[in-house]
């Protein structure tokens, strides 16, 4: 053990392929920086190229800069995970943890072997190929199955973003039942700053007072389709003239249905609503808060998610929401307006309705920085707690954390 407090290793969560892993994991360490540099430690371990393209833009949050080395590529990966399988361990990257005196070691997406000497603390974000296995080539999805099969069979402890999570990882792997921990992700942001900039941000965008703000990324289970379909029963009955259009933002290719894009803008334009469905492309994050604050309401109509982003950020910053009726977006943001996942004519109604009540009232920013800080603080108590008991699992001490409870 490291001193007084345990050092848990990353690698970069998506291999910076995955904008929303990067999200998380800056989240994710700026809370173990702001409110628990006293309890654990932060290393990270980064390939060449990664380094390359992020720099030293974490190096802030750990005891020590980012760690560089050539071992880092493809560890627990591909042909090192099959090796894993076969010896118990991609002992190039043991080799390398072990040097860096790493207590527990943060897996996301890989597999390091069941005889890996460092403990592991698993994260797995949700089981999206269980629940929408329409979505996911055979390939695919015995891949990703096979990865969470192993990940859940040993000693692991498995951290999930939701008690939703969970109950799925301990049906679909039962043999995970006992090693499971929630940790539900918190936003770290200033209310009041995004705020200050929100109306510039919307007028720059030439958008009117009121919108509807949908800021996820073009991909299928994300649903925008059942928006289409709502605006146009509404310009059928004659109810569109004068509601707030819906603005988009995000990434417009999946690759998974690589037409998806063209296919529901073509959609809305035959139903005559395109002007009321307007994506503005990609824009920077600090802008995509600022329209999240500024929105009437935002929407998330998605058929699924481990834990959602936009919504978290949503909740911080005061926005009310029109979601989903899924049983992740019920545990996250219980006083949301719901519609059913698949009926347009639900959420036509809820969108007339949310026009109806009027302007938004003024945000309690006061208010908001408290829910965020409980926020943040069981964030950072649950996190700790998955760790304490990595090393248990590992047969070393726990720590006490009683300034957080």
């Amino acid at each position: 053990m490291n001193g007084l407090r345990p050092v848990v290793g990353f690698t970069l969560i998506g291999r910076g392929k995955w904008s929303g892993g990067e999200i998380y994991q800056r989240n994710l360490f700026g809370l173990m920086a702001d409110l628990c540099s006293a309890d654990v430690g932060l290393k990270l371990f980064l390939s060449p190229e990664q380094a390359v393209r992020i720099g030293g833009g974490f190096d802030r949050f750990l005891d020590v800069p980012a760690i560089v080395d050539a071992r880092v590529a493809g560890a627990g990966e591909g042909r090192r995970a099959l090796k894993a399988l076969v010896t118990g361990v991609d002992a190039d990257f043991a080799a390398l943890v072990q040097a860096h005196a790493i207590d527990v070691m943060f897996e996301s997406a890989q597999w390091f072997g069941n005889r890996f000497p460092v403990p592991v603390l698993a994260w797995i974000p949700d089981f999206q190929h269980r629940n929408l296995r329409r979505l996911f080539p055979a390939t695919a999805w015995w891949k990703r199955d096979i990865g969470f099969r192993l990940q859940t069979s040993g000693r692991r402890q498995i951290m999930l973003s939701s008690e939703d999570c969970r109950r799925d990882c301990e049906t679909f792997f039962s043999r995970s039942l006992g090693q499971t921990h929630v940790v539900r992700f918190s936003i770290d942001l200033d209310p009041r700053a995004v705020h200050v900039r929100a109306d510039g941000v919307r007028a720059a965008h030439v958008l009117p007072e009121q919108f509807f703000y949908l800021p996820n990324q073009f991909w299928s289970h994300k649903n925008h389709a059942v928006v289409v379909e709502a605006l146009g029963l509404l310009a059928q009955t004659g109810r569109l003239a004068g509601l707030p259009p819906v603005v988009m933002t995000g990434h417009t290719e999946d690759a998974r249905d690589p037409g998806l894009f063209r296919q529901v803008m073509a959609r809305a334009k035959a139903l005559g609503v395109d002007s009321h469905f307007r994506h503005l492309g990609l824009i920077p994050y600090e802008n995509v808060l600022a329209l999240n604050a500024a929105a009437h309401r935002l929407i998330n109509p998605s058929l699924f998610e481990g834990w959602s982003t936009t919504v978290e950020e949503a909740k911080a910053l005061g926005t009310p929401m029109i979601l989903s009726d899924i049983s992740l977006h019920c545990e996250q943001a219980p006083d949301a307006t719901f519609f059913a996942r698949f009926s347009a004519h639900d959420l036509a109604d809820c969108l007339v309705a949310a026009a109806q009540a009027g302007p938004r009232s003024s945000v309690d920013l006061d208010a908001l920085d408290s829910a965020q800080t409980a926020r943040r603080n069981a964030h950072a108590t649950a996190f700790l707690a998955a760790v304490d008991a990595t090393l248990a699992a590992g047969g070393h001490e726990k720590f006490c954390h009683d300034h957080l409870l």
